[in-house]
């Protein structure tokens, strides 16, 4: 097999992808990376314009055709702090809820925690509906550098431990599943974490120059309130969502 000349990798630019994309471009002289949006990740993979794509866990779910890279993805056990929901309301007069446009996974997960944790009657919104929502999910670095609602936040990926007692995975490295070269995008995507992992620090710095706040609170968030590397509980975590994702369908 003649050996591949590219790797073509993907992902979104918020800072919990740093550490798994910035030194892709060092370990391996053929990757080339691509930033853009979650939700144009998975059309660019699935078309063939990108190899490798980090996307969200429901939209590696909803698409059978997609095989998922061994043992990375961004995942949180407990307090994630980027992904929440904005409560206008407080819980128990809460019935719209805004869906964040960058992630069906955040809304996916709201919308299950809301229904089967927290017991509520809701109804999903899109963004721009007539009337103003009682919350609103917020992703990224958006919501982690947010100001509270008026009636609170709630993190979502605490909500999902206490209610599962198991990591939350809200994104994955994915191929597509006719991709032969698997085993050298895996090892590469590994190497770039190990390097992103060493470099955590500078990393922080970054996003504290670039987005405000200071050193020790983004390597609180990206050395603490995330973890790359998945094991055991997180493709359970991964399997307990899948079904209740199918649930949001019956």
């Amino acid at each position: 097999m003649d050996q591949k000349t590219e790797f073509v990798f993907a992902g979104a630019p918020d800072s919990n992808s740093a550490p798994l994309l910035d030194k892709l471009t060092e370990v391996d002289p053929r990757v080339r990376l691509v930033n853009d949006y979650p939700a144009n990740l998975v059309p660019a993979l699935r078309e063939g314009r990108v190899d490798v794509a980090l996307i969200p866990t429901a939209h590696f779910l909803m698409n059978s055709d997609l095989k998922m890279l061994p043992g990375l993805g961004v995942a949180a056990d407990g307090p994630v702090r980027s992904v929440l929901l904005k409560c206008n309301k407080r819980m128990g007069q809460i019935k719209t809820v805004e869906r964040d446009p960058a992630s069906a996974t955040s809304n996916a997960l709201a919308e299950i925690l809301l229904r089967r944790y927290f017991k509520q009657k809701i109804e999903m919104v899109d963004v721009g509906a007539d009337r103003a929502p009682d919350a609103v999910v917020m992703i990224g670095d958006r919501a982690l550098c947010s100001e509270p609602a008026p009636e609170g936040d709630i993190d979502l990926g605490e909500a999902w431990q206490k209610w599962t007692d198991l990591p939350f995975v809200f994104s994955v490295w994915a191929v597509r599943s006719d991709f032969a070269q698997i085993d050298e995008a895996t090892d590469i995507a590994h190497r770039a974490f190990a390097a992103g992992f060493r470099a955590m620090e500078s990393i922080a710095e970054r996003f504290a120059e670039e987005r405000g706040r200071d050193l020790l609170f983004w390597l609180d968030y990206l050395d603490g309130a995330i973890h790359y590397l998945l094991g055991k509980d997180d493709m359970e975590g991964i399997a307990q969502f899948e079904k209740h994702l199918a649930s949001l369908k019956d």
